[in-house]
């Protein structure tokens, strides 16, 4: 049996740009959302600020869940999740974010943060794609978007 896994994600706005984690691998340069798995009798707040701290060295105020998406990895025609993944997704909006110190645990493939002009999203390999235009646009219509890339 393959547990289901719930992540949360931060969604952190400066000016017209959004906080992304930059990560390189044999498809060269692509980006998400800071954040990570919610661990056992970890409460979502919790893994928020462990999350937020280990891959960006920062902090921020958790506001409210901007939307919910859903990762099924064995629909998907990839080879870059790991075989059987579910997982829910929480994207969260981070407010006030504050750099306290270079990050602690980046993720594997990880290479650094970045502070990316919201303009720039439509042209870089993003995950999840289908959402762009909504966080271009800062409107969030729908919480739960489904599986989606």
């Amino acid at each position: 049996m393959h547990p289901l896994r719930v992540s949360v994600r931060a969604v952190c706005y400066k000016d017209n740009a959004i906080l992304l984690a930059e990560h390189r691998d044999d498809r060269g340069l692509w980006y998400i959302l800071p954040g990570g798995g919610i661990q056992h009798n970890e409460t979502m707040a919790q893994a928020f600020d462990r999350e937020l701290l280990e891959e960006t060295g920062g902090k921020a105020v958790m506001g409210d869940v901007l939307f919910v998406r859903e990762v099924i990895a064995d629909l998907l025609d990839t080879t870059y999740l790991p075989e059987h993944l579910h997982q829910i997704e929480l994207f969260v909006e981070a407010k006030h974010f504050e750099q306290v110190t270079q990050p602690m645990a980046p993720d594997k493939d990880q290479i650094g943060m970045v502070w990316m002009p919201l303009h720039h999203l439509p042209n870089l390999l993003f995950f999840p794609k289908t959402m762009v235009p909504s966080l271009q646009n800062k409107v969030f219509d729908r919480i739960y978007q489904g599986h989606i890339l």
